[in-house]
């Protein structure tokens, strides 16, 4: 609940001070189709185009998609790196533990880091285009 109170503020924020990320990603890909038609690469041209309707479509039903597809990876991120710190603090305790605590811990850091680590990928997927 609260991370999905900062998106929001976040995703306004980004609202009020400029370009969304839509905006980027439209002319971004439209800068691409212009140098790849300027080249003559008719294949490139058709996905980009694809990938331009693609956007247009997502950014038509909601304005901040991207916006917040960007906010979640970075919260993912960040994410990822509170856990590397709690394994780095794992170690550093490493000796004042048993081994099989120290291992059912450790394990259970990086089965949530690499859950994590998946939905990240996932909304990498998602805002590639």
């Amino acid at each position: 609940m609260k991370n999905e109170k900062i998106l929001v503020l976040l995703s306004l924020c980004a609202f009020a001070f400029g370009a969304s990320e839509c905006d980027r990603k439209i002319d971004r890909i439209n800068k691409e189709i212009s140098f790849s038609k300027a080249h003559n690469d008719t294949a490139r041209t058709l996905s980009l185009e694809l990938a331009l309707k693609q956007v247009q479509n997502d950014c038509a039903k909601d304005p901040m998609f991207y916006d917040k597809k960007l906010e979640a990876k970075k919260l993912k991120e960040q994410e990822v790196e509170k856990i590397e710190k709690e394994l780095d603090a794992l170690k550093e305790q490493k000796d004042y533990m048993s081994k099989a605590e120290y291992k059912a811990k450790k394990e259970a850091l990086k089965e949530q880091k690499e859950k994590i680590k998946k939905k990240l990928k996932n909304i990498l997927i998602i805002s590639k285009n």
